[in-house]
C-alpha cells in the first residue's frame, strides 16, 4: 500500500507540475513564433514595396540579386508571382507557388500574411508567408517567404528541457518533503492497526492501538478497534470465568455422587452393583469431560509464554512415556530442532494423538515423525515450520468425518462405543493455532489415521539454526 500510495501522490505532484509548466513554455513558444513572424513580416513587406516597383517598370533583374543575398544570408527562401500567379522573380531556393496555392489565393485577395501556429520542436522546418503588392488598392501580384524556424526550435527545445530538469527537481523535493511525510502519516495509523490485528489474531488480546495519529478517519478506526478489542477482551474472560466455574460448581457435585455411588455399591447385591458401576463409569466421563472443559476454557485466556522449544528432545522424551502403552511406536526426529512454543504443548499433542491411538488402531504400529516444512500463506509468502506427523496404520476415519475431526465432541460413527470425551483433538488444535501453528488429519496412502501439526520456526540467524542432518529411528 506504501508504494501505491507514493506511487498516485507522485503522480498527481507530476500532473500538478505539467499543468503549471505546460503554459509557461507554450507561452514562450508562442512568443518566440511571434518574434520570428513580426520579423520576417518586415522584410516580407519591404520586399513588397521593392516588387511594385520592379512590376511597374518591369526591371526585375535587381529584385532577383537582392532575393538571392537575402536567401543567402538569412536561409529564407522568396518569390514574387504577378496577379495571374506567374513567377517575376525568385531567389536560388526550390519554393514552388503552386505548392502553396492557400497562401497565394490570400495575399492576390488582398490579405496580409496569417501569424502561424507556435513553433515547436517536433514543428516543420520551415513556414510560408505571403504578402500582397499593391499600388493605390490594386493588387499587382504576391511576395512568398519560406522562413527556416531552425533557430526558433532550438531555443523552444533548450526551454523545454530546463523547464523538465527543473520540473523533475520540484518534484523529487516535493516527493521527498511532502508525499513521503503524507504517506507515513496516513499509513502509520494503518500499520499500527495491522500490526495490533496481527497481535489479537494471535491470542494477545490486550493490544491497543493508539487513537491520536492520522487522518480522522483511521483516528475513528482505531477508536473502534480499541472498543472491539475491549468487548473481545472482556468476552473472553467471561467465558473462561464461566467455564472454570461452571467446572468447580459440578466438580464438587460429581465428587459427592461418586462417593454415594460407591457406598451404595459396596452394599448392592450383585446385579445391583453392576449398574451401579456403569453409574460410576458415566460418573467419571462426566468429571473428564468438565475437566476438558475447564482446559479449553483456559486456552486464549492469556498469551502462553512462548519460547524457542527443542521439539526433537521433547518428542523422544513423550515417546519414552508412552513405548510402553504402544508396543509398536517408532520415532524418527533429527539430533536438535527448535520451534516457537510452550514447553507443554509437545506433550498436550503427544498425549491426545497416542491416547488415540491405542482406542482407535490398538496394536497397529504407530510413528511419531519429527521435521522441517515450507508453509505458503494465501499471499504466497513462504515460512519455515516444524512438524510434527502422528501416524497410525488402525482402520482410519472415514472421508466424510475428515473434516469434523478437531472439533469439539465429535467421534465417528465407527468409535461411538469407545472410551473417550470427543475432546482430545480440539484440545490440541486449540493449543496450536494459539502458538500461531496448524492443525491438520488425513488418510495416508497405505491407510491409517495421520495428525499433522506444525509449529512456527524461529527467526533466521537465531540459535535454532542448529539442526540435525537427518532423522534418528528408534
Amino acid at each position: 500500500m506504501r508504494r501505491r500510495l507514493l506511487a498516485l501522490s507522485t503522480l498527481a505532484l507530476s500532473i500538478l507540475l505539467a499543468a503549471l509548466l505546460g503554459p509557461l513554455i507554450s507561452t514562450y513558444a508562442s512568443d518566440r513564433t511571434q518574434e520570428l513572424f513580426v520579423t520576417r513580416q518586415a522584410d516580407l513587406n519591404r520586399f513588397a514595396v521593392v516588387a511594385a516597383n520592379a512590376l511597374e517598370t518591369g526591371s526585375v533583374s535587381s529584385l532577383r540579386s537582392e532575393l538571392d543575398r537575402y536567401e543567402e544570408v538569412h536561409g529564407a527562401r522568396v518569390v514574387v508571382v504577378d496577379a495571374d500567379r506567374r513567377t517575376i522573380a525568385a531567389s536560388s531556393g526550390d519554393l514552388e507557388p503552386a505548392s502553396v496555392p492557400r497562401q497565394v489565393t490570400r495575399a492576390l485577395a488582398g490579405n496580409s500574411a496569417e501569424k502561424p501556429a507556435p513553433v515547436w520542436p517536433w514543428s516543420d522546418d520551415t513556414f510560408v508567408l505571403a504578402s500582397p503588392i499593391g499600388r493605390d488598392a490594386h493588387v499587382l501580384g504576391a511576395v512568398l517567404m519560406e522562413a527556416p524556424t531552425e533557430g526558433v526550435r532550438d531555443d523552444v527545445a533548450a526551454r523545454l528541457a530546463l523547464l523538465v530538469v527543473a520540473g523533475l527537481a520540484v518534484l523529487l523535493v516535493a516527493a521527498a518533503g511532502v508525499a513521503v511525510p503524507l504517506v507515513r502519516w496516513i499509513l502509520r495509523p494503518v500499520d499500527d492497526l495491522d500490526e495490533a490485528a496481527r497481535r489479537v489474531a494471535h491470542g494477545d488480546l490486550a493490544t491497543r492501538v493508539p487513537a491520536s495519529a492520522g487522518p480522522p478517519e483511521l483516528r475513528r478506526l482505531a477508536t473502534s478497534f480499541n472498543a472491539m478489542a475491549n468487548h473481545v477482551q472482556v468476552a473472553q474472560r467471561q467465558q473462561s470465568d464461566l467455564v472454570a466455574d461452571a467446572s468447580h460448581q459440578l466438580g464438587n457435585p460429581l465428587t459427592a455422587l461418586r462417593l454415594r455411588v460407591e457406598t451404595l455399591s459396596a452394599d448392592a447385591e450383585p446385579e445391583d452393583a453392576a449398574q451401579l458401576d456403569l453409574v460410576l463409569a458415566e460418573t467419571d466421563r462426566l468429571t473428564r469431560i468438565v475437566d476438558s472443559l475447564l482446559d479449553l476454557g483456559q486456552i486464549g485466556a492469556e498469551p502462553p509464554p512462548v519460547t524457542e522449544v527443542d521439539v526433537a528432545a521433547a518428542v523422544r522424551a513423550r515417546c519414552r512415556i508412552w513405548e510402553q502403552a504402544v508396543p509398536g511406536l517408532t520415532v524418527g526426529a533429527p539430533d536438535r530442532i527448535l520451534a516457537l512454543a510452550t514447553v507443554e504443548v509437545v506433550d498436550v499433542v503427544l498425549d491426545a494423538t497416542l491416547d488415540n491411538a491405542t482406542k482407535f488402531a490398538l496394536g497397529s504400529p504407530v510413528e511419531v515423525t519429527v521435521g522441517e516444512v515450507t508453509i505458503r500463506a494465501a499471499d504466497a509468502t513462504e515460512t519455515a515450520a516444524v512438524e510434527i506427523r502422528v501416524r497410525d496404520n488402525g482402520p482410519g476415519v472415514r472421508d466424510e468425518d475428515l473434516a469434523k475431526v478437531g472439533a469439539r465432541f465429535f467421534r465417528g460413527a465407527q468409535h461411538q462405543n469407545v472410551h473417550g470425551t470427543g475432546l482430545g483433538l480440539a484440545i490440541v488444535r486449540a493449543h496450536v493455532v494459539q502458538l500461531g501453528g496448524t492443525f491438520a488429519v488425513g488418510r495416508p496412502p497405505g491407510g491409517g489415521f495421520e495428525v499433522r501439526v506444525t509449529l512456527r520456526s524461529p527467526a533466521p540467524g537465531s540459535s535454532a539454526a542448529r539442526r540435525g542432518a537427518a532423522p534418528a529411528a528408534r
